[in-house]
């Protein structure tokens, strides 16, 4: 569950990408921003859906997506999340999403005052960038491994702290994004290998 339209529009694009399309429709993944889609809404909703989800028809995982850019209640929203049964998994970016997206380009652990400053450093590689743009996954697909390798990196830089008892939120700046984009991704990944590994020993023999 996203919060915002570019956290929507990514993942869309990651589930409906051609070569993962089929795949994400077996698995049945569905990205979705309820209406009320603040943090705190979000949590609300996904305790809301795990109930109203028949056992037999149960989710096997939620994800709820935010970032930090001017809201309330995220303490709440992270104790709410992380005390769930079952846990409500949580993909989080300090100051908003685009420094996930800057993260595609540079390393980086500045801190941003408001996300019009972290738009402005995106811009100075993709001058063309817009907020919620349908395309935004294709456009960084090109640069999927750095930006995988970068977020990593930045939870790596920031793990003393976290482990002296700092909040996600409480950093400079913070994406675990990559967590969930490397969980979806492990869920049709051995599929397409296994169908690539066929293929090619058909084409052997």
């Amino acid at each position: 569950m996203c919060e915002g339209q570019t956290e929507e529009m990514y993942f869309k694009g990651l589930i409906t990408q051609d070569r993962y399309r089929r795949d994400f429709g077996a698995v049945s993944v569905e990205i979705y921003k309820p209406k009320d889609h603040s943090p705190k809404g979000l949590v609300t909703e996904a305790k809301n859906r795990i109930k109203a989800a028949k056992k037999d028809d149960a989710f096997d995982f939620v994800w709820i997506v935010f970032d930090h850019d001017g809201h309330e209640n995220i303490p709440d929203t992270f104790e709410q999340a992380l005390n769930s049964k079952p846990q409500i998994e949580i993909a989080f970016t300090m100051k908003c999403f685009e420094y996930f997206v800057l993260l595609h380009f540079k390393k980086t652990t500045s801190a941003f005052n408001k996300c019009d400053d972290v738009i402005t450093a995106v811009k100075a590689f993709l001058p063309d960038y817009q907020k919620a743009a349908n395309n935004i996954f294709s456009t960084l697909s090109a640069y999927h491994e750095t930006g995988m390798a970068n977020s990593a990196w930045s939870m790596e830089r920031n793990q003393p702290d976290i482990d002296a008892g700092s909040k996600p939120y409480e950093l400079s700046s913070y994406s675990n994004i990559h967590e969930l984009v490397n969980y979806l991704l492990s869920l049709v990944q051995p599929k397409a290998e296994e169908a690539v590994a066929i293929a090619k020993k058909a084409a052997a023999e």
